[in-house]
């Protein structure tokens, strides 16, 4: 099972909406930490890998583009979400949406096509990185380049991680790793790995940095906000869901990293989020 099929088809474009603040935030601070050195100059045809409502999309990247852009490719694996990007940005030129798999073999239609592709918080659900960062390569034009944003680990999803352990939820829970790769979790070295599997395909001018943000968990009802934007992996019932929120939300309080329920002394669980920015070019 990969969240890249079926998990993904019956995403609920509102719930998703409920992180956007968190996700539009986080990328756009990477932005301005690991962005500065990417030119916008000659750039004329993007790709947005796992573009989603476009929450991310619309303040973070459609600023950026130069006033000659072609086209602006919204791609996603699930068609719910991209009619939802769809409806946020009718009326604008020269974006275009488009299904796409990205562990997949990409179709000769897309071979060299772009000067610059983009995704954010979308690789941590691949499990053929290679296959995916393989399609990147051979979709950019000679000298293109790709920016990424993986969720390297998070506190939201170590939740889900820690009660799929349990007895109460083992058995519902049990193919969470099989659909939430996370690739870099818990590896020692994170960077060399991403750079090491770059290499191996072919990229120059590879950087590859972790990096720490801090979501806001001021409130039970902001993290359980959060947690609600999570897709259905496990494919669970309205009531089981609504539980399982509950649970998550009280191994937030135990992980101390709720603040209306922080013990001080307490260690508190770290990284709350914490990502990794890769930036390649195709020589």
């Amino acid at each position: 099972m990969s969240l890249t099929t079926k998990n993904l088809e019956i995403y609920d474009p509102r719930e998703f909406a409920k992180s956007g603040n968190t996700r539009s935030g986080c990328i756009q601070q990477m932005l301005d930490i690991h962005g500065g050195f990417m030119s916008w100059e000659g750039v004329k045809n993007v790709l947005e890998i796992g573009c989603g409502i476009g929450d991310v999309t619309e303040p973070c990247f459609l600023p950026l583009l130069p006033r000659d852009l072609e086209r602006y490719v919204c791609s996603d694996v699930s068609l719910g979400v991209l009619e939802a990007a769809r409806t946020r940005f009718h009326g604008l030129e020269h974006i275009e949406y488009f299904q796409l798999n990205i562990e997949n073999p990409i179709d000769n239609g897309l071979m060299s096509k772009f000067d610059r592709i983009l995704s954010t918080f979308c690789f941590q659900y691949v499990k053929n990185q290679r296959q995916a960062y393989e399609n990147i390569f051979n979709a950019l034009v000679p000298g293109g380049d790709c920016w990424i944003v993986i969720l390297g680990n998070a506190a939201a999803f170590e939740t889900l991680f820690l009660l799929a352990e349990t007895s109460k939820w083992k058995n519902k829970l049990r193919n969470i790793h099989d659909i939430l790769v996370f690739p870099y979790r818990n590896v020692p070295e994170p960077e060399k790995m991403a750079e090491n599997l770059l290499k191996s395909i072919g990229f120059s001018d590879i950087y590859v940095k972790l990096q720490d943000f801090k979501p806001n968990y001021n409130t039970v009802e902001g993290f359980r906000a959060n947690v609600e934007s999570l897709p259905n992996v496990c494919e669970l019932s309205k009531e089981d869901l609504a539980e399982l929120h509950d649970d998550q939300v009280d191994v937030g309080k135990d992980l101390n990293f709720i603040d209306d329920f922080y013990i001080p002394g307490k260690p508190v669980f770290q990284p709350l989020f914490q990502s990794l920015v890769i930036y390649a070019k195709k020589p």
